[in-house]
């Protein structure tokens, strides 16, 4: 289970992204050689998850939107990035595992920005989560940890302006109700 979860790992660079992406740039992004990469992407190709495209010698990838499982593999995919990230962050999963716990908070619930880079050096960490919450809270935990939140509260996904849905897209952490954030992503 553990190999299958670092292998889904090697989709990430595809994720939400309409273009075919060439076997040597997902190489150089994922910094893994070649021959590697191609067998575990001819893997996926076998179980659907992506499609592949020959054009004379390039080789071609992207996600296979058509697949009826590809929401679960991406709901997979989405929390292994966050649980690498806060395995090598520790202020990462202290502000993860705050997210989890807040008022048994179940709604859609992410972290995006320059935060998903490196949560040290970022100004703030920005935070879209829908529905009302407690913002005692946060203050108190931003004065504990020495943070400072962005928190953008809206009532629905659909709320969310096109220019930050691009924005979240780019980059994210999702901390909750993966399935209807992916789905929300996805939607044009």
């Amino acid at each position: 289970m553990v190999n299958n979860i670092t292998i889904i790992t090697y989709l990430e660079p595809l994720l939400y992204n309409p273009d075919w992406i060439h076997l040597s740039e997902l190489s150089r992004m994922l910094k893994i050689p070649h021959p590697t990469l191609r067998q575990h992407l001819n893997l996926f190709e076998k179980k659907g998850i992506v499609r592949k495209q020959i054009k004379g010698r390039l080789t071609n990838y992207k996600i296979n939107y058509d697949n009826p499982l590809i929401i679960d593999y991406l709901v997979m995919i989405e929390k292994n990035k966050l649980i690498n990230k806060c395995n090598k962050d520790l202020l990462l999963k202290e502000v993860t595992s705050f997210l989890h716990g807040f008022n048994g908070f179940n709604n859609p619930l992410l972290i995006f920005g320059s935060a998903v880079n490196n949560i040290k050096t970022a100004n703030d960490i920005d935070i879209l989560l829908i529905g009302d919450y407690n913002k005692q809270s946060f203050n108190d935990f931003q004065n504990k940890f020495g943070i400072k939140f962005h928190v953008i509260s809206l009532k629905h996904l659909s709320d969310v302006k096109l220019t930050l849905k691009k924005e979240i897209i780019e980059k994210h952490l999702i901390i909750s109700d993966s399935e209807e954030i992916i789905q929300w992503m996805l939607k044009n």
